[in-house]
């Protein structure tokens, strides 16, 4: 577009001087008078044009030359400043020549206009190759967006289907550096790839260092260029990717049919750059995210090694102000970490006289592995006995935190105190079976005793119900004997292959006539198939004996229901158990009573030992078993559970 020639109207130009700046243009120009229908002024290049004098144009009229100028009144150019169209003009001797018209209007009402004359082939030369330019611009734009691609594959087809329009190739194929082995493998491509090859191996990469056109009829000196020539292709380019002495990779571009243009090169080379930019981005994108988790992970290991400690971690600023606290430091002295975040670390570790010169210490790179033994208090003012550790930390040789450590050491006294509680209840287990050894001889010979005087005394005589209750009393006492040795030393199990639904059967049939007695009915139920444990009969035999005579026990003389259930249960996890369930519709177990039933020597029977439950559950135990009770008003319910059997198990 031609700028605006109202600046002739403000300055008082010569015809010399107009005529000058006419010439400049690089365009036939003629400055005409449209109303006036006249030529008022030509330069060179429109004598060139026309084959017309200078003076032999200002002599025409205007619509002889041009005589499209002549219906000016056409809409096409009223109102309009710049006007730009096609038509004809008559050269000398009535040639007609094709041009391509601009008309530069003056501001209104000035009449006077530049005419700017151009043969149409050249100017179309002229649009073609502008249109060119700009859409290589554009292709090189496109080509510099997709280096800015955040997904790779996609940057990468980006970069090649750009690559295709600029060089006109049909196939486009990068390789790159494989890390796990030598030479270069083909990571991507743009077109039918088939006929070049996967990959390129180290002897064929010296030959590719520097950017090469191979055309038929040239020596094939590698492989890349040996697998062109067999497939017919017209050419066949690569450049590097990467700076020189850097070499990362390749790009290749053919063609079976076109041949390159001449600048052929250069265009690959500056697409190899863009790609250069997208495998490089990628590689530190990559680098980048690798270490973004490597820090994620070790972040990770650090919070969960911090939240899991039974130790207590105390962050420490270098201004000596608490940072951060573990659970285990707010559950030893009964802070939330935000109630002392940015608190004075001695308004909170109240009674080490040694924490500021240690914490002084660790700026200096000094760790304290022990201020000693320390009594600090915790919130609700309670001490209590502490091991403090202080650690530095430095960063960029710069001291950063400190850490604090601190265990609790009541814990472990209590640790103590409990163990010797342990070691005394084993002696006195170890005492109570010596004891219950030695006891049940005289006792039977008591009850011998007894059993002889009251054979020599008349039936009718009144000391034969005395001799009877001393007789009932050592019968009890001879069972509680024989419960306190069987609880303190059991005997050792002969384990086998147990059918846990014959066993439990076996001893409802015998309990038959007691439960006929006491108007009790039993229901017996096995829906789990192979109903098989590995155990000592005889020890699961008293097991079940125990609940069967509980749960009889507590219906009494009213009678009831007694009810055993077999099935099969499998938890996620865990093998199959065989799980036996002895429920009565007796009273219950009162709540305050139920948690402490397994407990030895815990009865609410007067004549029992309180030894049954608990030989019961030492014996589920050692058969890696479980029991369990529920009870509500109205019934109770024991679950004992064992490791079901497998097929080849003895």
């Amino acid at each position: 577009m031609l700028p605006s020639l109202s600046f002739l109207r403000r300055r008082q130009l010569s015809l010399t001087e107009i005529e000058s700046f006419l010439d400049v243009f690089p365009q036939a120009a003629l400055l005409v008078d449209l109303q006036g229908n006249e030529i008022l002024l030509a330069n060179a290049q429109a004598t060139e044009l026309t084959s017309f004098t200078r003076s032999e144009l200002i002599d025409l009229n205007l619509d002889s030359l041009i005589p499209a100028l002549g219906v000016m009144d056409h809409p096409q150019g009223i109102g309009n400043a710049i006007t730009s169209f096609t038509t004809s003009i008559n050269a000398r001797r009535g040639t007609k020549v094709e041009v391509f018209l601009t008309l530069n209007r003056l501001n209104s009402p000035s009449s006077i206009a530049l005419v700017v004359l151009e043969q149409e082939q050249l100017h179309r030369l002229q649009q073609a190759e502008k249109q060119r330019h700009n859409r290589l611009l554009d292709l090189l734009y496109k080509l510099i967006l997709s280096t800015q691609e955040s997904d790779f594959r996609q940057a990468i087809q980006s970069a090649l289907q750009t690559g295709h329009t600029l060089s006109g190739a049909a196939i486009l194929a990068i390789y790159v550096v494989d890390p796990r082995s030598p030479g270069l493998k083909r990571i991507a491509n743009w077109g039918t790839a088939a006929e070049l090859p996967e990959r390129i191996p180290p002897s064929d990469v010296s030959q590719i260092l520097d950017p090469r056109l191979w055309i038929p009829g040239k020596r094939a000196t590698c492989g890349l260029l040996r697998a062109a020539r067999a497939a017919k292709f017209t050419y066949l380019a690569s450049a590097p990717l990467g700076q020189p002495g850097k070499f990362s990779g390749l790009i290749v571009i053919a063609d079976p049919a076109s041949s390159p243009t001449t600048n052929i090169l250069p265009v690959l080379q500056i697409i190899a750059a863009a790609i250069m930019a997208i495998v490089q981005q990628k590689s530190l994108t990559s680098n980048l995210f690798e270490q973004i988790e490597i820090q994620s992970i070790g972040l990770t290991l650090a919070d969960t090694i911090k939240e899991s400690v039974r130790e207590g971690v105390i962050i420490i600023g270098p201004d000596q102000k608490i940072i951060e606290m573990n659970p285990s430091a707010e559950w030893i002295l009964g802070y939330a970490t935000r109630e002392v975040n940015g608190q004075p670390i001695e308004n909170v570790i109240i009674g080490a006289e040694n924490l500021i010169p240690a914490l002084q210490a660790a700026q200096q790179g000094i760790p304290t592995h022990n201020l000693g033994n320390v009594r600090i208090h915790r919130r609700d003012g309670g001490a209590f006995l502490a091991l403090i550790r202080i650690l530095p930390v430095f960063y960029k040789d710069k001291f950063h935190r400190a850490i604090l450590l601190l265990r609790d050491l009541s814990e472990r006294e209590q640790y103590q105190v409990r163990n010797q509680q342990l070691e005394q209840r084993a002696l006195l287990g170890e005492i109570t079976a010596i004891f219950a050894h030695e006891v049940r001889n005289p006792i039977n010979n008591i009850s011998t005793g007894l059993q002889l005087i009251a054979y020599n005394l008349p039936e009718d005589d009144p000391n034969q119900e005395i001799i009877a209750r001393l007789g009932t009393d050592c019968e009890r006492l001879a069972h509680l004997m024989q419960s306190v040795l069987s609880f303190s030393h059991p005997s050792q199990s002969r384990m086998d292959k147990v059918d846990l639904g014959l066993l439990v059967h076996r001893l409802l049939e015998r309990w038959r006539p007691r439960m006929a007695r006491v108007n009790i009915e039993h229901k017996l139920t096995v829906t789990a198939k192979n109903p098989l444990v590995i155990g000592d009969s005889r020890a699961l035999e008293q097991v079940f004996t125990n609940l069967i005579s509980n749960a009889i026990q507590a219906m009494g003389e009213k009678g009831g229901m007694l009810t055993v259930h077999l099935r099969s249960i499998t938890r996620p996890g865990e093998r199959r158990h065989i799980e036996v369930s002895v429920a009565d519709n007796g009273p219950g177990i009162p709540e305050d009573i139920r948690e402490h039933i397994f407990e030895p020597f815990f009865t609410t029977n007067s004549e029992g030992t309180g030894l049954g439950l608990a030989i019961a559950k030492r014996i589920i135990t050692a058969h890696k078993g479980t029991i369990e009770v529920a009870s509500v008003p109205g019934g109770t319910v024991f679950q004992a559970r064992f490791p079901a059997a497998e097929r080849n198990e003895t």
